[in-house]
């Protein structure tokens, strides 16, 4: 290839040629771990106390705190929401003969590399193969390749997100990583 997405190049390692490269676009909100989601619940169950506060408490002087606590927890959630949903647009990521590599074009630090017979790195740790998950459609989805490590955040590593026909590009890297896992398609 010619021509390698920004961020991609000052990747590259000696005797490596990409076979593919591709750039997440738009917004994953269907890409959520659960564990995020555990935290979304909590937040709206702070939300319905605050608001329960404000509708049953028999000293109303106290109703300008309550808001307060509900502001917060709308604001949180909102910058949180945008910030985290944003991550497959800043994705770039290249399959090579021997690795493939996710970069975040904003955070570094969340990149991660998948190498040959499917171990991850990430966050310093590495991950064992998993089977590959496919999700979305045939066309468009997302690709998870390994289980996470680490801390939590809004979108686990591992995941290429928003690529295109989503079948054929896991089948390759299977076969050009010697990925002893099976593929499952949950597209739709």
């Amino acid at each position: 290839m010619d021509q390698l997405i920004t961020g991609l190049r000052s990747e590259m390692h000696k005797n490596e040629y990409v076979l593919w490269q591709g750039r997440g676009s738009g917004r994953a909100f269907n890409a959520f771990s659960r564990p995020l989601l555990l935290r979304f619940g909590l937040i709206a169950v702070a939300f319905a106390l605050a608001l329960w506060w404000m509708l049953d408490n028999p000293n109303p002087s106290n109703n300008w705190l309550a808001w307060v606590l509900v502001l917060i927890l709308v604001g949180r959630f909102a910058i949180f929401v945008l910030q985290s949903s944003a991550t497959p647009k800043r994705q770039a990521a290249m399959l090579t003969n021997q690795r493939l590599h996710s970069v975040d074009i904003v955070r570094p630090e969340t990149n991660w590399t998948i190498s040959i017979g499917g171990e991850g790195r990430a966050e310093g740790q590495y991950a064992d193969p998993s089977p590959i998950v496919v999700t979305g459609t045939k066309e468009r989805g997302h690709i998870k390749l390994n289980r996470s490590v680490g801390k939590v955040r809004a979108y686990p590593p591992f995941i290429l997100f928003n690529a295109e026909r989503p079948l054929e590009l896991a089948a390759l890297i299977k076969t050009t990583l010697k990925i002893d896992q099976p593929i499952e398609d949950r597209t739709r």
